[in-house]
């Protein structure tokens, strides 16, 4: 509610009457949640706010509301910002938010999640979520609608104590609430500047090192793994391995310190984090681990990402059309375009082998047409019109901390661009 107070002032006082949109989430998972959203519905009219409600339909989990909840949210609003041709969305989290966010990082031994909340995050490659609250407190911001002779509404389920924000919250409570407050949005400032300068260095590395010789295979030089800079090149090496693998999360920092290590002694192969790991005398390759439940086939349904890699971009596709790995059949007839690229040929074949394919019906591998008794590459043909490489682990949600690396990986991967931050391109006021 006070942001959406301080919205009207600001769009008002700029003679932009048309410039806000109001939406308020109804999640469905309490009896009055419906009644609270028909009220903020009658305040946004009674101010000549355009405003909608989002419904969470479908069956809700029985376990992990809390991040389900979070994810249907962004959906939603996502969706609604599209469809109304709105420059971003803007949220209401405050410092106290962000301080309870970092103590359940805290706990937990999250190092770069230390950082805290993002001021802005990139959801889906499309629509930025702007945080301008995260400075305020809580406290602060009800006192200022009190000051508007204005009430607000309190979500009961933020004090069951079954939730983990709730016992932090309680926990946090108490004559030093402030101060204890303080001191971990502090923490989280100096993590926040921490994480943009190693993710800058990180991203330089990647800049220097790495190359993508052919589809779906990254080489970076030997060189990385001996670089001065061990705290920006490991992490350049858990981004490497979190793209190439398809993961939203990078690899436990552990298990990559002892894999990186362990290349930098001496040739070999392995594999971590869903990619296949494989050093040669002067370089590293990094390509995608073919498994089942992993690269396997799934409706082609457009918006959606096959293996954490590629987004679905056409509509239009025939009833069955399905995305999956190209298997070595297909990656051995399309290897042949890569001849004399300088890259061992079993490298590529394997490579090729994790790339997508679209294809319009079942067949024995699940994936490939047969005409005339072969193999077609038209299957590989399809996916390259109808999908576009995400540069994981950013094809979900990009903070924005992380800008300098995850457009590294970017232009590694030729992906699409991202559209501006809010903070180069609007008003961050």
């Amino acid at each position: 509610m006070a942001l959406l107070v301080l919205l009207d002032s600001f769009f008002r006082s700029h003679g932009r009457v048309n410039g806000l949109i109001a939406a308020t989430v109804d999640h469905g998972l309490r009896p009055d949640s419906a009644a609270e959203a028909r009220r903020v519905a009658a305040f946004c009219a009674a101010r000549g706010i355009p405003h909608r409600t989002l419904a969470w339909q479908g069956p809700k989990p029985g376990t992990g509301v809390p991040a389900a909840a979070r994810e249907a949210r962004h959906r939603l609003l996502a969706d609604a910002a599209t469809a109304s041709g709105a420059a971003m969305v803007l949220t209401g989290h405050t410092a106290t938010d962000q301080a309870e966010t970092i103590a359940m990082r805290r706990q937990r031994g999250e190092g770069r999640g230390l950082a805290g909340i993002a001021p802005a995050t990139l959801h889906g490659g499309a629509v930025w979520f702007v945080r301008p609250l995260l400075s305020l407190s809580r406290a602060a911001l009800r006192g200022l609608l009190v000051g508007e002779g204005l009430s607000w509404i309190d979500d009961p389920s933020n004090e069951q104590l079954a939730y983990e924000r709730a016992r932090v919250r309680q926990a946090l409570a108490g004559a030093d609430e402030n101060d204890r407050a303080e001191d971990l949005l502090v923490q989280g400032r100096r993590s926040s500047s921490e994480r943009i300068e190693v993710g800058g260095r990180a991203a330089r590395l990647i800049d220097r090192h790495a190359s993508l010789p052919t589809p779906g295979l990254v080489r970076f030089e030997a060189g990385l793994l001996l670089d001065e800079d061990d705290v920006a090149a490991l992490l350049a090496f858990r981004l490497l391995l979190a793209t190439v693998g398809g993961r939203e999360h990078l690899p436990e920092a552990e298990r990559a310190r002892e894999t990186f290590q362990r290349l930098a002694s001496a040739p070999g192969r392995g594999s971590l984090g869903g990619a296949v790991v494989d050093r040669r005398s002067d370089a590293v390759f990094l390509h995608r681990e073919v498994r089942a439940g992993w690269t396997g086939a799934k409706a082609a349904a457009p918006g959606t990402v096959w293996d954490g890699r590629f987004r679905i971009t056409a509509r239009g596709l025939p009833p069955g059309a399905r995305v999956g790995a190209a298997g070595q059949a297909l990656a051995a007839i399309e290897a042949g375009r890569f001849e004399g690229c300088g890259v061992p040929p079993a490298l590529v074949r394997a490579a090729l082998a994790a790339e997508p394919v679209v294809s319009l019906e079942e067949t024995d591998g699940g994936i490939l047409e047969e005409t005339g008794g072969g193999v077609s590459p038209v299957g590989a043909d399809l996916a390259r019109a109808l999908l576009v490489r995400v540069p994981s682990p950013y094809a979900g949600f990009l903070p924005s901390f992380d800008l300098a690396p995850a457009e590294a990986l970017r232009k590694l991967v030729s992906a699409d661009e991202f559209p501006p931050s809010p903070w180069r391109s609007h008003n961050a006021a």
